[in-house]
């Protein structure tokens, strides 16, 4: 004889359907966090950027993080009628160490090391506006030119 059990609703599950609850249950939080792992801690890409950082502040309601913005070479159309514009990159530093030194790198030309994550967290950065990711510095490459405008800032 099959042992039935009963439940605190009073259904019954035979061991076999129990074992198959089991399993589907594994297999949706399995796929539960694959889909969270993708989206918002897989690497999409990584590399490099050279610019100069015109601004670097620490904000953030609970989660207090580094952003900077720095000026690319080149200009960009932001939208079909928009104007011309400077071409940014947005970014956001975890490393208190490297943002001290991003900080004292303001007005020089330098490279930068990034990661892209396919969705932004709040404790690892702010989201920008036109970006569904997260751009992450986490290195200082090199600093190409202390002075590259001639202002000395």
């Amino acid at each position: 004889m099959k042992s039935i059990d009963t439940n605190s609703m009073g259904k019954t599950y035979s061991p076999k359907r129990k074992q198959r609850l089991l399993i589907a249950g594994s297999v949706v939080l399995l796929l539960l966090t694959i889909f969270v792992y993708f989206r918002y801690s897989f690497v999409y890409s990584e590399g490099t950027r050279v610019g100069i950082i015109y601004k670097f502040s620490k904000k953030g309601t609970f989660f207090k993080t580094y952003e900077g913005e720095m000026i690319l070479p080149g200009i960009r159309n932001k939208g079909k009628n928009a104007s011309l514009s400077t071409n940014t990159f947005n970014f956001s530093v975890t490393d208190e160490e490297l943002a001290q030194k991003l900080m004292k790198s303001q007005g020089m030309e330098i490279e930068l090391h990034y990661s892209y994550y396919n969705r932004p967290l709040p404790w690892r950065g702010d989201s920008y506006e036109g970006e569904k990711g997260q751009y992450v510095v986490d290195k200082l490459v090199r600093v190409k030119d202390e002075n590259p405008n001639g202002y000395g800032l």
